[in-house]
């Protein structure tokens, strides 16, 4: 491939990785914005006519209020006989009564009404209360009066049109056998809908309506017609819910909320029109914005194309062209990305290549630990069996002492023999140390004292088999073998966290700086090696085979990774302490 034609297909591909999100990410958005600004209004108006609803409640129960208040009157009820009595003293005591329970209810509720009537059906009269009068009394026709409809079975109260305003009525019915005596209404003054209007007329172009619970229109908010749709939702609508109703059609979104038992039914309507042209000026926007985004990010493309393909080209070739095995590091003059780029490769080659090498010397660690684990045991049914013999022969004889350190012997030999698994529990490699110590302790009877503490939460954590037995070996053929004296040896198991910490102390000859230090590189460089896996002979300066610190070291780290591991810590005449952690059963590494 040519470096032009590189050069050409990175840029197309810039321009498109530059250009694409922008336009994708504008219709998103100009789709969300539209539904943002639809779901703003439509939270709006339902708080609106929620509003609305807490308001008209709030109304019919302060009317509710007044006409109970009225029909409780028993004395008012019964100056119903006094309309008509053939007393003309009687009947002006009776309608001077009306007029002034009438008056006084008037004026307590005149925030919200401009009239308050009774009528009376006996004398076919009603006496109407407002600020011009207080106590007109008129006949009127019932069957054709907002009365009518009191006259074909009781009704709590209802709401009417008529051209003097709009009433909410109640009906007035004799308890025994529900015959109606008359009725009480109101009229509702200007404020109340002019109140209702700003509740719920927010956008000029909405629309809202307000029926009675036949589905006829008390209200004047709006002259237009309910649109067909809407009224067929009506019948579906259960009285009172605790939301509106919403609705959308092609043309508008509609909002229903019945109010109170149904008395009255607030519809509002907003245009589908007007909702995209709220959201228009934004959209626009942001196509405009979108638009110098996409030039800007195809001028840059282009620009930077020219600026990263040579180098790309130049580097492309260089890795097209290097072996593994073959790979020098690069020297990098310059400080600019491209350059950046060839560092990351030439420390990517070169961490592949310690990578590589890394994993071939684990894999050589990993087989001389097996090897070394598999030299220390003894040929194990012969050697058995001989000491079982040994001590069977000891009890036979009295001597219990040989039987005991036979019995350890041959233990100590079962467990090297004993499965095949390379985890064992900290509980079976303690007891394999106590078995060596045994021996130890009765070979140095007068001149080695042990001291071991143990954790009890530690015992059922795994570690490698053969892990412990070394650090106790170690600690009697290079701390306590070449010192006269009383030796002592502390061993402790502590619990710490979610670790595991085996601390061995010995009061021993300890190391110099100089071997301290070479230990301790030991044990930080692999186990490459076979000459690494021996130990020092004390005094003697000899080399011989065993699983040593060494070792334990390494299966430590292979099988719980580089934070486990074995720490040494000396003074030259006081003694050495080696401390070993892994992680607690269950935790991760």
């Amino acid at each position: 491939m040519r470096p032009r034609s590189i050069r050409f297909r990175l840029m197309v591909v810039m321009i498109c990785l530059a250009t694409l999100p922008i336009i994708m990410v504008t219709g998103i958005a100009a789709r969300n914005t539209r539904s943002s600004i639809e779901e703003e209004i439509i939270k709006a108006n339902t708080s609106r006519m929620l509003w609305a609803s807490q308001y008209l409640e709030e109304l019919i129960h302060q009317i509710d209020r007044l006409f109970y208040s009225l029909q409780i009157n028993q004395q008012l009820i019964d100056s119903f006989d006094g309309m008509d009595h053939p007393d003309v003293g009687a009947q002006y005591r009776a309608q001077r009564y009306i007029r002034e329970v009438l008056t006084s209810a008037f004026y307590a509720n005149s925030r919200r009404i401009d009239e308050l009537t009774l009528f009376v059906k006996g004398s076919g009269k009603t006496v109407s209360v407002d600020y011009v009068s207080n106590g007109t009394v008129t006949s009127v026709d019932v069957g054709s009066s907002i009365w009518s409809r009191m006259l074909d079975e009781p009704i709590n109260m209802y709401f009417r049109a008529s051209p003097k305003g709009i009433y909410a009525l109640h009906s007035i019915n004799r308890f025994q056998d529900q015959e109606m005596l008359g009725g009480f209404a109101v009229r509702l003054n200007t404020d109340t809908w002019n109140e209702l209007k700003g509740i719920l007329l927010s956008e000029v172009e909405s629309s809202v309506w307000v029926l009675n619970d036949e589905g006829e229109m008390v209200s004047d908010c709006d002259a237009m017609d309910i649109p067909h749709e809407i009224r067929l939702q009506l019948g579906s609508i259960q009285d009172s819910p605790s939301e509106p109703v919403l609705g959308k059609t092609k043309d508008y979104f509609y909002f229903i909320q019945r109010i109170g038992t149904g008395q009255l039914t607030v519809i509002k309507t907003i245009p589908s029109a007007m909702v995209s042209r709220s959201s228009r000026a934004t959209i626009r926007a942001g196509i405009v914005t979108a638009g110098l985004f996409a030039l800007l990010s195809i001028l840059l493309s282009i620009f930077l194309s020219f600026r990263i393909s040579q180098p790309i080209v130049s580097l492309a070739e260089t890795m097209k062209k290097t072996q593994l095995h073959e790979f020098e590091w690069k020297p990098v003059h310059s400080y600019d990305e491209i350059t950046l780029l060839e560092q990351c490769y030439n420390s990517m080659m070169q961490r592949i290549r310690d990578l590589v090498q890394t994993q071939y010397q684990r894999e050589i660690e990993l087989r001389n630990a097996q090897l070394m684990a598999l030299q220390a045991q003894i040929n194990p049914h012969f050697l058995n069996n001989t000491m079982s013999l040994i001590g069977g022969m000891a009890l036979s004889k009295g001597v219990p002492d040989i039987y005991k350190i036979a019995k350890v012997v041959g233990d100590l030999m079962r467990y090297a023999m004993g499965g095949n698994n390379d985890l064992v529990t900290l509980e079976d490699e303690l007891s394999h140390m106590r078995n060596y110590l045994f021996i130890q302790e009765h070979r140095f009877a007068e001149r080695c004292t042990t001291i071991i503490s143990v954790d009890e939460r530690a015992l059922d954590s795994e570690i490698p088999k053969f892990t412990l037995l070394p650090i106790v070996e170690n600690a009697f053929e290079h701390g306590l073998h070449p010192k006269a004296g009383q030796w002592e040896l502390q061993i402790r198991v502590k619990r710490i966290g979610h670790r595991i910490a085996f601390i061995v102390r010995d009061n021993g000859v300890g190391f110099t700086d100089e071997r301290l230090r070479e230990i301790r590189g030991e044990l930080k460089t692999p186990l490459l090696t076979k000459a690494s896996t021996w130990q020092m002979e004390p005094n003697t300066g000899k080399r011989r085979r065993g699983i040593g610190l060494k070792n334990v070291d390494t299966r430590l780290k292979l099988q719980f990774g580089s934070k486990n591991r074995v720490r040494v810590f000396s003074e030259l005449g006081k003694g050495t302490v080696v401390v070993l952690t892994f992680p607690a059963s269950g935790m991760e590494v």
